[in-house]
């Protein structure tokens, strides 16, 4: 589920350090949660203007709520110099994230509008922030994507000129939209690179804020401790301060984590929670979201009148707004609460909106969600090659999501070594000036500070060695598991195709026999619809077991979908592929839950096919074994069909 970046978090990114010329003033006053107090007759005063507007931009009151905010605007107006452009700029600034809570599409041409006026008048500090404000409407008004232009933009011209507090700013922004996009690896780089510059200029509510984004990534990462650790600071930081809407998404967030671990009942709880905040806001948008979070949660539990109800709130909301951002995932919340009510063609209806939604943002992670529920959605339908056509394509997704989030480990880890050892450079280096300082008072007689100093050397070059074989450790164990299925502990797509594309090769060397069964669970949505996700997971789990153990040393058991898995076995002709076959289909027919219902009972079909002589690509091998899969099926399942046959 994508996170709603909300009119706070728009407001967040106005982020920066430049004092607006003149002395700053030495603010005793409110806390973070807490508003200066407006007085009638406060005039126009440069320095009064600056040390309240910094206040508001990156200090303390960014913590406010969105109408306490609003009244700093008022003292600011009474503040501002007559005649003063430039302050007068950066106050609508902070105009444009208030201003527009439920109205993007005026939002997005208030900022249009006035980062032109900036740019024609060589405003940097106030363009740099129109362009982070008509960043963050576009990203509700189109995609992404767009607002990504806009952020490098900001990100460039705050880099030019030298403000590395609004650099910080643009990063972080920018961060939330590699997140948002799956570039990960990317996403921690920008988000903790502007943590350490907020840190670093002792801007602490700002370096507080970017905990929600970082928790987000790392939860999108599939790291759901970090994401938790990260994710509960910045809870604890809003809590103390006040920030309901912040507050709200960080809580949204960790309903994900819920629903993301099957942890139905609790996901459940918190989006309710987050509901709650969102409403206390005013803001629409949030509104929505939130009742979009609900809906999903209340789907997986099967309740899906309630999820109707809360999608048309969520819809109705959006509306309102004008918001788009998450037409797509609307419209596949709905088509998943439609194939619960047994309205299968509807919620085709709706796949196929989402799918245009989903395949214009190339978003691939929704495309995996989406390609799945279609297929079961065809399935129920009895539409077997339509099924088959949509279960391919969420392999394909699968696997392209499972790639990209191992390439993006693998980049985080390298970005971590990187980092890592640039910090060890700098400690050899400060050491050997040490040393070198050693040997100076050794030629003065003392000769033991140069052996304490040789000592540290050896320490480092050791401390070196251990992070060298550490990091090594790390990418052996990242490799190993981009071979393996999380749930089922057998191989995934990948490794069961790299070794099945192997074994063809050896056959083909040494003309050898070879043998392959496509193995599916029958009616595993049935479980899954009556018993819930945790048992179907359970199910396949113990179906994987129980096949892998029967199979013999040297064979392969692994999973290409969602309950479907293939088995290679080498040197083996096809009578004898049966045979194993039906060994299987027998086990897994008298497997039985403890602890469940005595009732249940599942069942797998096979589908058996030897190589050819003739064949050289295992692709056609496997097809031939699918084929003979569907005519099992067809047969009345629990039974195994040969290519032969």
């Amino acid at each position: 589920m994508p996170a709603h970046r909300s009119n706070r978090l728009l407001n967040s990114i106005f982020v920066a350090a430049a004092l607006l010329g003149g002395p700053a003033l030495a603010l005793a006053g409110p806390t973070a949660a807490t508003a200066p107090a407006t007085s009638p007759a406060s005039l126009p005063s440069t320095a009064a203007f600056d040390a309240l507007f910094k206040r508001m931009d990156i200090g303390d009151l960014m913590a406010l709520s969105t109408a306490e905010q609003l009244k700093v605007v008022k003292q600011l107006e009474q503040l501002l110099p007559p005649g003063d452009t430039h302050r007068a700029r950066m106050l609508d600034t902070q105009r444009c994230g208030l201003d527009f809570i439920n109205a993007n599409q005026k939002g997005y041409e208030f900022a249009d509008a006035h980062l032109a006026a900036a740019l024609a008048a060589h405003d940097d500090a106030a363009a740099i922030r129109f362009y982070y404000c008509r960043g963050g409407y576009l990203e509700s008004l189109k995609t992404p994507n767009d607002a990504l232009a806009d952020f490098e933009r900001g990100i460039e011209l705050a880099r030019s000129s030298g403000d590395d507090a609004m650099l910080a700013a643009g990063m972080e922004a920018r961060g939330g939209m590699y997140s948002v996009l799956g570039i990960y690896g990317k996403a921690l780089a920008d988000l903790l690179e502007a943590q350490h510059i907020f840190s670093a200029q002792e801007l602490d509510e700002a370096a507080s804020q970017t905990l929600q984004d970082i928790g987000i990534t790392y939860r999108r990462l599939e790291y759901p401790d970090k994401a938790r650790e990260y994710l509960n600071q910045a809870i604890d930081h809003e809590k103390r301060v006040g920030d309901t809407v912040s507050l709200y998404i960080s809580t949204i967030q960790l309903g994900y984590s819920d629903q993301e671990a099957g942890h139905y009942d609790a996901a459940l709880a918190t989006q309710k929670h987050a509901l709650e905040l969102a409403t206390t806001t005013g803001d629409r948008a949030s509104v929505a979201s939130a009742n979009l979070a609900l809906a999903s949660v209340l789907t997986d539990l099967h309740r899906y009148a309630e999820a109707e109800s809360a999608l048309q709130n969520a819809a109705d909301g959006f509306a309102l707004v004008g918001d788009r951002a998450d037409a797509g995932m609307l419209a596949y919340e709905r088509g998943r609460a439609l194939a619960g009510l047994k309205e299968p063609r509807k919620a085709l209806a709706e796949f196929a909106t989402a799918e245009k939604a989903f395949n214009a943002s190339g978003n691939r992670r929704y495309q995996q969600i989406l390609y799945r529920a279609q297929a079961q959605t065809l399935e129920a339908l009895d539409q077997p090659v339509a099924a088959l056509t949509a279960y391919k394509n969420f392999v394909a997704a699968h696997d392209a999501v499972a790639k990209e989030r191992a390439n993006q480990q693998a980049q985080m880890l390298r970005e971590q070594f990187d980092t890592d050892r640039a910090k060890m450079e700098n400690l050899r280096l400060k050491s050997e000036q040490v040393a070198k300082d050693r040997q100076v008072e050794a030629l003065q007689g003392v000769r033991r500070w140069q052996q304490v100093a040789m000592g540290l050397l050896a320490i480092l070059l050791g401390l070196l060695s251990l992070l060298a074989i550490r990091q090594l450790a790390r990418l052996r164990n990242w490799k190993r598991m981009a071979s393996v299925d999380a749930l089922t502990g057998v191989a995934n797509l990948r490794g069961v195709q790299n070794f099945a594309n192997a074994t063809m090769r050896r056959a083909r060397a040494q003309n050898e026999p070879l043998a392959v069964l496509t193995i599916d669970i029958d009616e595993f949505k049935s479980v899954n619809d009556a018993h819930g996700h945790p048992t179907g997971d359970r199910v396949l789990r113990e179906v994987a077991r129980i096949c892998a153990d029967a199979l013999r040393d040297g064979d392969l058991l692994g999973r290409i979908g969602g309950e479907e898995f293939l088995a290679v076995l080498p040197r083996t002709l096809i009578d004898h592929a049966v045979d194993v076959a039906e060994r299987l289909r027998r086990r897994v027919e008298t497997l039985e839950f403890p602890g469940l219902p005595g009732s249940l009972r599942v069942s797998i079909s096979i589908g058996v096919a030897e190589a050819l002589p003739h064949e050289r690509d295992i692709g056609a091998l496997i097809e031939r074994a699918d084929a003979a899969l569907y005519r099992a099926k067809t047969l009345g399942r629990n039974r195994v069909v040969s290519a032969d046959s």
